[in-house]
């Protein structure tokens, strides 16, 4: 069993393992970010201005830590470069349908599954290992972002698909995409969620959503036993916390006035 193989394992068999979200280009944060050791990181390459380029920085910054890339959307040439990198998988945002997971499957697979092709990048240790990655290239895990009203209806043909390993909730675009309320006491939202999760669980599929570092209500995720919960923004945590000791610093002046 490769490291890929065994990272899935590990995530099907788990419950609420919180993953960092990392948005700064700098690789200090990741670096920083992996001393607390969390089970893995997720880099965001659709909302932040992270390349190709800087993820493998921020790959070789965080090493040993499992990391998921979550790119910029369905595009075969995008797919390529990240897996050249070597991360042990991507989530893909924006799939509206089965047939753009089937593409996503084929950009992301080398043959004779997909139409991947390899280069000689970090993955395969720059050539010098491309006969083992070769054998290996395709446990990459293959993650599908459920996030707009086409992807909410068609959910039981996308987990249906041959080669995906999980979905993964953008709850913001997608309650925005049904026009409901983003709120755990709305019963509209918990019920397009719970769908998602129903039809994904069946297939064995790993589950994931997102929340912010200010949720303070964080139970009704906990008790839908996620596999993993993308915790947060590095920027999130810079800005919660200066804030946090700026207010306490300010309350404490005022109270010596």
């Amino acid at each position: 069993m490769n490291e890929n193989q065994a990272f899935r394992d590990f995530l099907r068999r788990s419950s609420g393992l919180l993953a960092p979200l990392i948005s700064i280009t700098d690789p200090s944060v990741a670096e920083m970010i992996s001393y607390l050791s969390p089970p893995f990181v997720i880099v965001d390459m659709e909302h932040s201005v992270i390349d190709v380029s800087g993820l493998q920085q921020i790959l070789i910054a965080s090493k040993p830590i499992p990391l998921i890339a979550r790119i910029r959307g369905l595009e075969k040439n995008e797919i390529k470069k990240v897996l050249d990198t070597g991360v042990s998988g991507i989530i893909i945002p924006g799939i509206e349908n089965s047939d753009e997971v089937k593409e996503a499957v084929s950009f992301s697979k080398v043959p004779p599954i997909g139409i991947r092709g390899v280069g000689p990048g970090r993955a395969s240790r720059y050539g010098y290992g491309f006969k083992e990655y070769a054998k290996e290239a395709n446990e990459s895990l293959v993650i599908v972002q459920i996030e707009t009203k086409s992807a909410f209806k068609s959910i039981e043909e996308i987990v249906a698909v041959p080669g995906i390993d999980g979905c993964f909730i953008g709850p913001v675009d997608l309650s925005t995409s049904l026009q409901i309320e983003l709120s755990w006491e709305n019963k509209e939202f918990v019920s397009a969620i719970d769908r998602i999760l129903e039809f994904t669980k069946k297939k064995d599929l790993i589950t994931g959503i997102y929340s912010p570092l200010s949720n303070r209500n964080p139970s009704p995720i906990i008790e839908r036993k996620f596999n993993f919960i993308m915790f947060g923004t590095d920027r999130e945590a810079i800005q919660l916390k200066y804030l946090e000791s700026m207010e306490l610093i300010r309350n404490l002046m005022k109270t010596r006035i």
